[in-house]
């Protein structure tokens, strides 16, 4: 068995810190990461769904849609476009909180840079590279890829739960975190 590296085991100290179990948020990380990249596209597509109905209700206008929804359609249309706009400004506002743990995550002052581009070109970016290529391009052996991958995860989980999502809930940023 591998041993860990000294930033994994800092990492565990802070989750534990911040009074989470390290794994679970490693893999919710992990799979938030995962799935941000479908949640982005069908976002996209919701959104311009969302315009598109305004606008042939407005014959072709996107103000005169909007304008009708609001003073003359029945409570029913209304409620319906209410319900999807909610829905749509909820998912656009976790998309929000992910990108900022990832910027956060950029700022850490050890290979934040090198973390936020292995987690962008694997997880965030619309075309994700392949193994080969992401090798190619930082230039590293396999193993201390995926030991980079793996700190990088558990960096972004200390930003997401440690940091953000916290600032979020108390309505204030941190400017001088812990």
């Amino acid at each position: 068995m591998r041993k860990e590296s000294a930033t994994i085991r800092k990492c565990h100290s802070r989750l534990s810190s911040l009074g989470l179990d390290s794994t679970v948020a490693f893999h919710k990380s992990k799979l938030i990461l995962k799935i941000y990249r479908d949640v982005v596209w069908v976002l996209s597509e919701r959104a311009q769904e969302l315009q598109e109905y305004a606008w042939e209700l407005g014959d072709q206008d996107l103000s005169t849609g909007l304008c009708y929804l609001e003073n003359f359609a029945p409570d029913i249309d209304l409620q319906d476009f209410e319900e999807k706009v909610c829905c749509v400004i909820q998912s656009q506002m976790l998309v929000d909180v992910i990108n900022r743990a990832l910027l956060r995550l950029k700022r850490y002052p050890d290979r934040g840079e090198l973390y936020y581009e292995i987690l962008s070109k694997q997880f965030i970016y619309r075309f994700n590279s392949t193994e080969k290529e992401l090798l190619d391009e930082l230039n590293m052996e396999r193993s201390v890829f995926y030991d980079r991958k793996k700190e990088a995860i558990y960096l972004f989980s200390i930003c997401l739960f440690g940091y953000v999502i916290p600032e979020l809930m108390d309505g204030v940023p941190r400017l001088y975190p812990d």
